[in-house]
């Protein structure tokens, strides 16, 4: 194996983007497309309205960075300042937690 291969593939860890998601996907827009139906045809209802959630709280975070002129850098402070989720907590329930703190 390529060293340098290693490398980039620790790299990703650290720093995650979308283009890594996007290349597990597929290729094509079409092949990405496929993926992420199929995707979704094999999920649960509620974990597909999850996945919507998580990707819709991701997006309000990047864009509240972003008008903030932040980086994400101090996630690690506002991540200890969050409740913790309880053990035996439904998604629903914990979802509704995290909307009457924010």
């Amino acid at each position: 194996m390529d060293p340098g291969e290693i490398t980039r593939g620790l790299a990703s860890f650290a720093n995650p983007n979308g283009g890594g998601f996007l290349d597990m996907l597929g290729r094509t827009r079409e092949e990405r497309v496929e993926k992420m139906a199929t995707m979704l045809r094999n999920s649960s209802e509620a974990d597909m309205e999850e996945m919507g959630n998580v990707f819709a709280l991701a997006m309000a975070k990047v864009a509240e960075e972003q008008a903030s002129g932040g980086d994400g850098r101090d996630s690690a402070r506002l991540r200890a300042e969050r409740p913790r989720r309880r053990r035996g907590m439904t998604s629903a329930e914990w979802r509704e937690e995290r909307l009457r703190v924010s």
